[in-house]
């Protein structure tokens, strides 16, 4: 009885210690000083000691953005909202020249750009539009002092915010090597959530960013620039990617989620074709749940 219990108890402590392994607590907070954090907008985790999540805990969306440093370069994934100069929270952890890519155009992400000299986007009309600014209307509900608990950079106005445009250098194709010395990160499309949505994966560490195409929160497909069929061809090419990854690099919220998510994911998508699967209206949109996240769609999904 006493080895029935030990073996039961030991199970238990796996599972938490597995449960627990995609916490954020897990990784070391690493300080960049108050300057460059934004007077501490900005949260750094170490990954490894080439790969950091910079993540923004102050504001509702929680963006998260990635650096993965090479021997010759660094690529940081995503810039952020633009509370704070995102800039030099990256100057901080690397003194390598620096590519921003985003995994998609939408203003939470890519408001830093202006910042940086080298951006690499789609060669989409989507995309260019975007590049150029994004207009008040679609931000206003998020720059407003509800939007922030804690923390807002002393140098942050909002009244006179606004999303500055930027120009992309170098436009990516679909498998295209990122190559920062050392290390090579793939190129992957993934329309759905928006035309111009891009994975990027370290197949080597098995890092995989997914931007908005997978957080483990209500993700958004239901809006005019979303796209539900391209979402599921794209839940499925990362559905096949999920025995190559180790982590989950996700757009919002938490700096790494579990692989297993992906095929999750095209499994949902899938679900919500079928009229059975059960779902709350509201809006002209779906919301269904699913196994640690949810999803938005447009009523009907397709």
């Amino acid at each position: 009885m006493r080895h029935l219990i030990l073996v039961f108890t030991m199970l238990l402590l796996g599972q938490s210690v597995f449960a627990d392994e995609y916490d954020k607590e897990n990784f070391e907070i690493v300080d960049v000083g108050q300057k460059a954090s934004s007077h501490g907008w900005y949260v750094t985790y170490k990954l490894d000691d080439e790969t950091f999540a910079i993540l923004a805990p102050h504001h509702w969306q929680e963006t998260v953005s990635f650096l993965l440093i090479g021997e010759k370069k660094a690529l940081l994934i995503d810039t952020g909202m633009a509370f704070g100069n995102i800039r030099l929270n990256v100057e901080a952890l690397t003194d390598k020249p620096i590519i921003v890519a985003n995994s998609h155009s939408h203003y939470d992400h890519v408001s830093n750009n202006y910042n940086f000299d080298t951006i690499y986007g789609r060669d989409l009309d989507f995309t260019r539009k975007n590049a150029s600014g994004h207009p008040k209307t679609t931000w206003q509900n998020a720059i407003q002092p509800s939007a922030v608990s804690d923390n807002l950079p002393p140098e942050f106005d909002f009244e006179s915010y606004e999303n500055k445009g930027f120009e992309i250098d170098h436009y990516l194709k679909d498998g295209e090597i990122i190559d920062l010395g050392g290390r090579k990160i793939e190129v992957i499309y993934t329309p759905g959530h928006t035309p111009d949505g891009m994975l990027f994966f370290d197949r080597e560490r098995g890092y995989l960013s997914t931007g908005d195409t997978f957080y483990p929160s209500t993700l958004w497909a239901h809006r005019s620039d979303a796209d539900f069929k391209d979402y599921i061809e794209s839940a499925k090419k990362m559905a096949e990617l999920e025995p190559h990854v180790k982590y989950i690099l996700p757009g919002h919220g938490e700096i790494v989620a579990n692989p297993n998510f992906l095929g999750k994911l095209y499994e949902a998508f899938l679900a919500m074709r079928d009229p059975n699967t059960p779902y709350e209206t509201g809006e002209d949109r779906r919301r269904y749940q699913f196994d640690g996240f949810a999803a938005l769609v447009a009523d009907p999904p397709e």
